[in-house]
């Protein structure tokens, strides 16, 4: 996304998009991880690896098309927590960047059982 301002060009990429994306729905509560299979937000942060990585991002003119993976914790409504991603999501990023969100698709990769098999494990 480029604008025209009075003093030159403000440029917006995708991977910025989808890092405010990648927050917002990890603020969601009933989410576990966002992304394809990666760790935790906080390991993301601590390890270098990108928050918005497994994030697709479209962009056509000032409109904004995005895609979110994300990983539920057990006993959340998949609907609800849907609903709640695409809504914050939508809500974070028109408000960081201006732009215009027209979609927020949500892929529920899996549900998160982390603790649990860790648990399982040392059994």
């Amino acid at each position: 996304m480029k604008e025209e301002l009075s003093y030159g060009k403000v440029k917006i990429s995708k991977e910025v998009i989808s890092i405010i994306a990648g927050i917002a729905a990890q603020e969601v509560k009933g989410v576990s991880r966002v992304g394809e299979n990666l760790p935790s937000t906080f390991e993301r942060l601590v390890s270098g690896i990108p928050i918005g990585r497994g994030i697709k991002v479209e962009i056509k003119e000032k409109d904004v098309f995005i895609l979110v993976p994300i990983y539920i914790l057990p006993n959340y409504s998949f609907p609800e927590v849907s609903k709640d991603v695409q809504s914050h999501v939508k809500e974070v990023v028109e408000s960081m960047t201006g732009l215009n969100v027209q979609e927020v698709n949500v892929i529920i990769k899996g549900i998160y059982l982390g603790d649990k098999k860790k648990k399982e494990d040392k059994k």
